[in-house]
């Protein structure tokens, strides 16, 4: 049977992934300061994509997976009584859906590191396999990197399940919807509590990208505001229906804002010396970001179709092909590209090759998810006992 698309979904997933390549291959630029031809104008545009657009398109990227799990995992409490085994159901279709593809890159870039040279870092590559490289400590910085993020979706979709299984299990719930709300804000506020108590005093130092943001124990609150609005749109979904217009330009302005405190570097909140700028940012930054991306998803799911055609399968394919888009797109192809970008010295040279960067990006996307992520994918009915719908 095959998937009923929402357009709108398609369209923001799409805009996560575009948002972080072009930043990741803004970095080309960003570096080429010695390349001439390269004016005023170009450098303060890529200043303002670099490091920013990949920030926003991993929180939209949470904030997106945490309103469709949320779906299926309240769909699944309230049709059933959440048992052991629609637990290991739900593993099952997430771990088919990420897994495979993930560990075929990862044992990749193991081979590309030993082949260029770069094999040694900071911790043992297993651990990537498991997901523990950041977990409760700073991501290598050098291997992999894009990986943390998926990292802090994996241990989500482990931990969220056995919070509500527990929880369940000891204060037996009456009134289900009401049981499902406090789960979830009591699972969010342990994450902010601890994001909150560590802006005191930053325990893995002054690096806020390496020790905040991209430590999973730091957090695991990123995808639950999905899942929050998830619960809106299954139990209050008239209220939210009459003010998603409204959400979605709260939602607009708030990312407006936020794109420009951390983009001017006078104010430098996320690296800056002002005390008080600085514990705002460690405790609140990566609470207000996906906070205001969640305010779009009301208005977006009700986007079911686009009307030009052209545009439709655009979104459709780059959203079907965003996984493996993210997983090739910095270590393998922005690794390869490197070596022969950092020698340009010519800017019309550099941009030919950001094109066909972007190509390489895009085919190989395609080829991995047509021949392997698709039909691996599928193989996940065999283990599962029944459907899960919305898995968009």
């Amino acid at each position: 049977m095959k998937d009923k698309r929402i357009a709108g979904l398609d369209i923001i997933r799409s805009v996560a992934i575009l948002a972080v390549i072009i930043d990741h291959s803004s970095d080309f630029i960003f570096r080429l300061s010695n390349v001439p031809h390269i004016g005023p104008a170009i450098r303060w545009l890529v200043y303002l994509v670099h490091n920013t657009f990949g920030v926003l398109g991993v929180e939209l990227f949470f904030v997106l997976s945490g309103f469709l799990i949320g779906n299926i995992l309240i769909k699944t409490f309230i049709s059933d009584d959440f048992s052991p085994v629609s637990i290991s159901n739900f593993w099952i279709r997430r771990w088919f859906r990420t897994l495979p593809l993930y560990w075929l890159i990862l044992t990749a870039n193991i081979v590309l590191n030993w082949v260029i040279g770069h094999s040694d870092i900071e911790i043992p590559k297993v651990l990537f396999y498991v997901f523990l490289q950041n977990l409760w400590h700073p991501h290598p910085l050098h291997f992999f990197t894009e990986s943390w993020s998926l990292a802090v979706e994996e241990w989500f979709y482990l931990t969220l399940p056995i919070t509500i299984f527990l929880a369940a299990r000891v204060f037996k719930p009456s009134n289900r919807q009401m049981f499902l709300l406090r789960v979830f804000v009591g699972y969010l506020s342990v994450f902010l509590l601890a994001r909150f108590i560590n802006a005191f005093h930053p325990i893995y130092g002054q690096n806020q990208d390496a020790g905040i943001r991209k430590v999973v124990m730091f957090r695991l609150d990123a995808v639950m505001y999905g899942v929050l609005m998830a619960w809106l749109s299954n139990f209050r979904k008239a209220e939210l229906d009459r003010f998603k217009n409204g959400l979605m330009l709260l939602g607009a302005a708030g990312i407006a804002s936020i794109f420009y405190f951390i983009t001017d570097p006078q104010l430098q909140i996320t690296d800056g010396s002002i005390p008080f700028l600085r514990f705002a940012s460690d405790a609140f930054l990566y609470l207000l970001i996906p906070l205001f991306f969640s305010f779009w998803l009301p208005f977006v799911n009700g986007i079911y179709t686009i009307r030009n055609r052209s545009l439709s399968r655009f979104f459709a394919h780059i959203s079907k092909i965003s996984y493996s888009m993210y997983l090739v797109h910095f270590s393998l192809l922005h690794t390869l590209f490197s070596f022969i970008i950092n020698r340009a010295t010519h800017v019309v040279f550099v941009f030919f090759l950001l094109l066909v960067y972007w190509a390489m990006v895009i085919a190989v996307s395609t080829i991995l998810y047509k021949f392997f992520e698709l039909p691996v994918t599928q193989l996940r009915e065999r283990f599962s006992t029944k459907e899960k719908k919305g898995d968009h």
